[in-house]
């Protein structure tokens, strides 16, 4: 069943004639943008563009010259890293404080001490979603900042929180793990992909321009290559061409171009949104701060991440914890290939603001009442140009039910950058502190550990708390199976904002999470990621399109989805389904 992406208005959204006027300048944005910057393309590429390695040289182009300078200066001179153009004194000071931190410094260098090639790759106030539980009262009343520095032979990102007098609270290092890039990295990997001479070839004669780039601050891997399961800092340029789209894989370890690969939109593709990527001041709030919420019998707080979307904090239901923690950190892509090549993204939802997520939200949350009784929190994650191809909208769907059960949801209403695409969203439920963890046969879980869930022999867990037992179901809607992973609560393993996880393309349960599991106890509590699996197909589900009515372009969705439902065992009657909440 299809549905359109009409809403209806919740009480906070703007007044009627401020919303017909940002319609009417979307529209007109929308229409000029796809005159002036997308030439009339022929309906697929050539027969003699197919999916291409490159040759393993870099281009002789002078951006790349002068980036290798400033790499090799930052290698000659104390920190040994290369620092990121400050705004302000407050954020140099803690900048310099970073680089400086002992942790830092044993984390850049090799065995013999000579200094590993790092750089700061992230450099902001820290907001809300970036602070632990247990130093929010520290950065409360004073403006913490926020460094991310990436080790490049080790394939580690470093997220150190400064305090505004200097002192280095936290040092996190996370293993193949890659953040989000600047603007100019994005940029460079765009003029590698066009000084290719096969990309050129690949468009019968016309040499593509940057017009045509999309998804190039986007983390990536190709099969086969030293981007597989991100052991380089790769990311995808993605050229769109009549109902096909070139990926052009680069390489900023390498500052190469590694390959490419044709994949197939689908057949409709006209613009309904314009290029510019809105920041809605609206949602620069809910990244500082928490908001609080009581509303029939709940109580919890959320706030809007910089990269793993909407959170959720200390769920509790009639004054009983129910969860402590749930968000979904990542949205792991992958498509095949015409040469049975999997290529795929690692889209980060999370604020427009202080972060360079792939995919931010246009609107605040909506909180509703629900049909079947409660309400339900939602959070719509969109990339500019959706529902055209190479474009992403995610949905973060929380319902709270009257018995105290809670749904959460992660949607996909399309429309991707292929028809055969593979969806893995990363959800990550903390449990309330001390919880023991149990299989549905009652046996407690003492350590970390792994499943695979299928639809067609149900499984489930039970968290036992202080206050009782809760189960916690899956939603299986469109998914195929599941990934379950049970770890230890860990301030670098995503009580904080993690960087991108996992592999964006892997088939199997190297999803991320299973880096976490290396046999800790869970003496002290639990957090269940739930990953599954979802293959979209073309007007049926995770797709999206366009249609015609009463004059309008309107958006048309397929959409798909999964995610858990954590309920009291007391209130549960049967309730493991396929459908999810409305």
């Amino acid at each position: 069943m299809t549905r359109t992406a009409t809403r209806a208005p919740a009480p906070h959204q703007r007044p009627v004639n401020q919303v017909v006027c940002f319609i009417v300048s979307l529209l007109a944005l929308g229409y000029l943008g796809a005159c002036a910057a997308h030439p009339v393309a022929p309906a697929a590429p050539t027969p003699a563009a197919r999916a291409m390695l490159a040759e393993p040289s870099a281009p002789d182009l002078p951006a790349v010259a002068a980036r290798k300078g400033r790499l090799e200066a930052a290698l000659a001179a104390p920190p040994y890293i290369l620092l990121l153009p400050h705004t302000s004194d407050e954020l140099a000071a803690a900048q310099a404080a970073a680089v400086a931190d002992p942790r830092v410094q044993a984390a850049t260098r090799a065995p013999d001490g000579q200094p590993l090639r790092a750089e700061v790759m992230a450099l902001g106030p820290a907001s809300a979603g970036d602070v632990p539980h247990h130093l929010e009262l520290t950065c409360t009343g004073q403006r913490c900042a926020r460094v991310q520095i990436y080790v490049y032979p080790t394939n580690t990102t470093l997220t150190a929180l400064v305090a505004a007098d200097g002192t280095v609270l936290s040092v996190d290092a996370l293993a193949d793990a890659q953040p989000e890039i600047p603007r100019d990295l994005a940029d460079l990997a765009v003029q590698i992909a066009l000084a290719d001479p096969q990309v050129a070839s690949a468009f019968d004669g016309l040499t593509p321009d940057a017009a045509l780039a999309t998804m190039s601050a986007t983390k990536t891997a190709l099969e086969r290559t030293t981007c597989e399961r991100s052991r380089h800092l790769c990311v995808a340029p993605v050229f769109q061409w009549g109902a096909s789209a070139l990926w052009t894989i680069v390489d900023l370890t390498e500052f190469r171009l590694v390959g490419a690969a044709w994949t197939d939109q689908g057949a409709s593709g006209r613009r309904v949104w314009s290029e510019a990527t809105l920041q809605d001041a609206a949602l620069a709030p809910l990244c500082e701060t928490p908001v609080t919420l009581e509303r029939d019998g709940w109580r919890l707080s959320y706030l809007l991440t910089s990269s793993d979307g909407l959170e959720l904090r200390d769920l509790r239901f009639e004054g009983r914890p129910i969860l402590a923690s749930a968000k979904v950190v990542d949205w792991h892509v992958g498509y095949a290939g015409r040469d049975n090549q999997r290529v795929g993204f690692s889209d980060a939802i999370g604020c427009p603001v202080f972060s360079a997520a792939a995919v931010i939200p246009y609107a605040p949350p909506v909180i509703a009442a629900a049909p079947d009784g409660g309400f339900t929190l939602e959070l719509t994650f969109r990339s500019p140009n959706w529902p055209q191809p190479c474009n992403y909208q995610y949905v973060t769907r929380a319902h709270f039910g009257a018995d105290g059960s809670v749904r959460i949801v992660a949607i996909n209403e399309g429309r991707g950058c292929g028809t055969e695409g593979i969806y893995h969203p990363v959800l990550r439920l903390e449990l309330p502190p001390g919880a023991d963890l149990r299989d549905q046969s009652g046996t407690r879980l003492t350590s970390e550990g792994q499943a695979t869930w299928r639809p067609t022999t149900p499984r489930t867990l039970e968290a036992h708390t202080a206050d009782g037992p809760l189960a916690l179901v899956p939603l299986w809607a469109e998914a195929e199976h599941a990934y379950v992973y049970w770890t230890r609560p860990a301030q670098a393993e995503g009580q904080g904002d993690l960087p991108s996880i996992g592999s964006c393309c892997a088939l199997d349960a190297r999803q991320g999470p299973e880096q976490f599991i290396n046999g800790e106890s869970l003496a002290e509590g639990a957090v269940v990621w739930f990953v599954p699996r979802i293959a979209n197909a073309e007007r049926q589900r995770c797709w999206a399109d366009t249609a015609l009515e009463h004059g309008m372009l309107v958006p048309r969705i397929w959409p798909c989805g999964s995610g858990m439902e954590i309920t009291p065992l007391s209130a549960r009657v049967g309730r493991e389904s396929s459908r999810l909440p409305e």
